[in-house]
C-alpha cells in the first residue's frame, strides 16, 4: 500500500541521524551473536595475536569476551576504533585490490557498539600504559587509563538491548551456541599458528595449541581418530585435509573452504570438492574438508558482501579445476578396507587402512581396452570360489580377499560406461524382439527431445503410439530383462531441469547398477576370474559408484592373531 493510499503526506528526503545510520549498518554486519564473535576474533588475528581466548555466556546475549596478546592499541587509537570506517589496514582504494587482512572496512567495532554495551581495554606491545573505553548504544560513556597486559580485551554485553526486534529473530540458545562453536572451530582450522580457546558458560569446549599443524587443530575441533584418517592435500595453490571416502557426514557444513586464510562460502568450490568424490560416496552423504586456496589478492574481490563471507574470483573456472584436481589426486592415496580386530574384543570390524605398497607396488598391467595401468590399487588376486552366492573369495599375497560381486561389477561397468560416454562411442545390441514400453506424455516428450543422448547410451527406439515407445536396441552390457525398467528411470530423470551432459556420471552409475551381476547370482569360475582381473584395472577398485566398499582384505597377520598362531 502506498503512502497516499494510507492517507499519509508525501515524505521529504532527509539525511538520517548518525544513530539511525549506525543501526542500519550494524544490521548488515551484526545479525546474531556469532557475527560478533567472528568480527572480534578476526580483529585479534589481524593484530598478530598468538593466543586468543573467547568466552561466551548465555549464548552471547549476556557476554561475549575476546582476549588476545596481539600488538594492542595506544590510548589515542582506542576511541577511534569505535568510529565508523576508522581502520589501520587500508589507506586507499588501491589497498583494497591487494588486501591480505581479514578485516579492512573499519565497521566491526562501530556496528557492534551501536547495538550493545562494549568495553575495550588495550595496551600496546611497544610500551606505554593500558587504556579503557566504554561505549553503549554507539555513545562513548567512559574512557581512561586502566591496568592491562599487552594486547586487547573486548567485552560485549547487553547485545541488541536497543533493537528488541532483532532479539525476536534469534534462535534457541542451544542453536546460537552451536553456531558460535562451529564458527570458532573454522577460524581455528584456518589459522593454525594461533592458539584459540573457547569457553561456553565457564566450560572449555575447544582449544588449539597454535603450533601451525592443521591436523592437530583438526583433532581439537573434531577428534583424534577423525584427524588421523584425513588425507593430506598439497597441490599447487590448494592445501589442507580431506576425508577418505568412507568418512562422511549428513550435511555439507563440514566442507570448509578458505581463501588466503579467509573462511568463505562459495558454492562452486564446495561443489568442486564433491565432484572429486564422484562414484566414491553414498548418496546424500558429504565429505569433511578444510582447504586453503592461495590466490593472488589482485585476482579476487573480497569486498562484495557485507560480512565478507563471499568473494568473486577473476578466473573462477581455473580455481574450480585446481580444487577438484587437488582433491582427486589426494583421493588416489585413499585407504583400502581391511578387517581388523575390534577394540576390546575378538570380533572383527571394517576399517580403512593405508594401501600396503608391498602388495602392489611396481606392477604394470595391460588393459584389454589398450590402456597401461601403472601400479594398480589392488594386489594380484587368485580366485578361490564363491561364498553365499554374493561374495567372491580370492587369495592375495599374505592376505585373504572378499569381494562383493555386485559392487565390483558395478565399478567395472561404471568406468567402462563413463569412458564410452565421454568419447561418444555407444555400445548397443539389437533386441531379438523389440520391447514396447508404456510411458507418460512427459516421458514421450523427453524421449523425443533427448533421442540423440539416449542413442549415445545405447538405446534406440521410436514413438509407437501416444503413450508407448518401441525399443529396438539397448546397451550391450545390460541384461534384456532390465531394459524397460532402466529406460523408464532414465526418461523420468530427463524430465528434470539439468541437461543430459550434466548428469553423465549419475547416468553411468544407473546403467552400471542395473547391468551388473546381482547379489545372489551364481558365477562361473571363468566369469569370476574375469571380474577380479577387470576390477584391478579400474581407477577406484575399492568402492562402487555409490560409495559402498567392493573389497575387504584380511591380512595374514590378522588371521594368525585371531587363531592365536605365532
Amino acid at each position: 500500500m502506498s503512502r497516499t493510499e494510507a492517507g499519509l503526506e508525501p515524505a521529504r528526503i532527509a539525511i538520517l541521524s548518525a544513530a539511525v545510520a549506525d543501526g542500519i549498518a550494524a544490521g548488515e554486519v551484526v545479525d546474531r551473536p556469532a557475527a560478533v564473535v567472528k568480527e572480534l576474533v578476526e580483529n585479534a588475528i589481524d593484530a598478530g595475536a598468538s593466543r586468543i581466548q573467547v568466552a561466551i555466556e548465555a549464548a552471547g546475549q549476556r557476554l561475549i569476551e575476546v582476549v588476545d596478546d596481539g600488538m594492542g592499541m595506544p590510548p589515542v587509537d582506542l576511541p577511534l576504533a569505535f568510529r565508523r570506517h576508522a581502520t589501520s589496514k587500508i589507506r586507499s582504494l588501491e589497498d583494497l585490490r591487494t588486501i591480505r587482512t581479514l578485516g579492512f572496512r573499519g565497521e566491526a567495532l562501530a556496528s557492534i557498539a551501536a547495538v550493545a554495551r562494549v568495553e575495550a581495554v588495550s595496551r600496546p606491545r611497544d610500551g606505554g600504559e593500558g587504556h579503557r573505553v566504554l561505549v553503549e548504544g554507539g555513545e562513548q560513556v567512559a574512557a581512561g587509563p586502566a591496568g592491562s597486559p599487552v594486547g586487547t580485551r573486548v567485552s560485549v554485553s547487553r547485545l541488541f538491548f536497543n533493537t528488541p526486534a532483532r532479539l525476536k529473530f534469534l534462535k534457541q540458545p542451544a542453536t546460537e551456541t552451536a553456531v558460535i562453536v562451529r564458527l570458532v572451530g573454522e577460524l581455528a582450522l584456518a589459522h593454525t599458528s594461533v592458539g584459540i580457546a573457547l569457553d561456553i558458560d565457564g566450560r572449555r569446549v575447544l582449544e588449539t595449541p597454535g603450533n601451525g599443524d592443521r591436523r592437530v587443530a583438526f583433532a581439537a575441533v573434531y577428534d583424534a581418530p577423525t584427524a588421523a584418517a584425513m588425507l593430506t592435500v598439497d597441490e599447487g595453490m590448494v592445501s589442507g585435509l580431506i576425508s577418505p571416502p568412507a568418512l562422511h557426514r549428513a550435511s555439507r557444513e563440514h566442507v570448509v573452504i578458505l581463501m588466503n586464510g579467509r573462511r568463505i562460502h562459495h558454492r562452486n568450490l564446495a561443489f568442486a570438492v564433491e565432484q572429486a568424490y564422484r562414484g566414491l560416496r553414498e548418496p546424500d552423504r558429504f565429505p569433511l574438508a578444510v582447504l586453503d586456496v592461495c590466490v593472488d589478492p589482485a585476482e579476487v574481490d573480497v569486498n562484495v558482501h557485507p560480512t565478507k563471507r563471499e568473494v568473486r574470483f577473476r578466473n573462477e573456472g581455473a580455481i574450480f579445476a585446481a580444487v577438484e584436481r587437488a582433491c582427486y589426486r589426494a583421493l588416489r592415496q585413499s585407504p583400502i578396507y581391511e578387517l581388523q580386530p575390534a577394540t576390546g574384543g575378538p570380533l572383527l570390524e571394517l576399517r580403512e587402512t593405508a594401501p600396503t605398497l608391498t602388495l602392489s607396488q611396481g606392477r604394470e598391467i595391460d588393459d584389454p581396452e589398450g590402456r597401461v595401468i601403472d601400479d594398480p590399487r589392488l594386489p594380484p588376486l587368485e580366485y578361490i570360489g564363491q561364498l553365499l552366492r554374493g561374495y567372491l573369495v580370492a587369495e592375495a599375497p599374505r592376505a585373504v580377499v572378499l569381494v562383493d560381486q555386485h559392487a565390483a561389477h558395478e565399478r567395472v561397468l561404471f568406468d567402462r560406461i563413463v569412458r564410452r560416454l565421454e568419447q561418444r562411442q555407444p555400445s548397443s545390441q539389437l533386441l531379438l524382439i523389440p520391447h514396447v514400453l508404456d510411458v507418460t506424455p512427459g516421458q514421450v516428450a523427453a524421449f523425443q527431445e533427448h533421442e540423440a543422448w539416449l542413442q549415445t547410451l545405447g538405446f534406440e527406439g521410436e514413438r509407437f503410439g501416444p503413450h508407448t515407445i518401441r525399443v529396438r536396441a539397448a546397451p550391450a552390457d545390460m541384461p534384456e530383462g532390465r531394459v524397460e525398467r532402466v529406460l523408464d528411470l532414465l526418461l523420468t530423470d530427463l524430465l528434470g531441469e539439468r541437461t543430459p551432459d550434466r548428469r553423465l556420471r549419475e547416468t553411468a552409475a544407473l546403467l552400471a547398477c542395473h547391468s551388473a551381476v546381482r547379489f545372489g547370482d551364481t558365477m562361473t569360475p571363468e566369469s569370476a576370474r574375469q571380474l577380479l582381473s577387470s576390477l584391478a584395472l579400474t581407477e577406484e577398485p575399492i568402492s562402487c559408484p555409490h560409495g559402498r566398499p567392493t573389497t575387504v582384505i584380511l591380512p595374514d597377520d590378522q588371521l594368525r592373531r585371531l587363531f592365536k598362531r605365532p
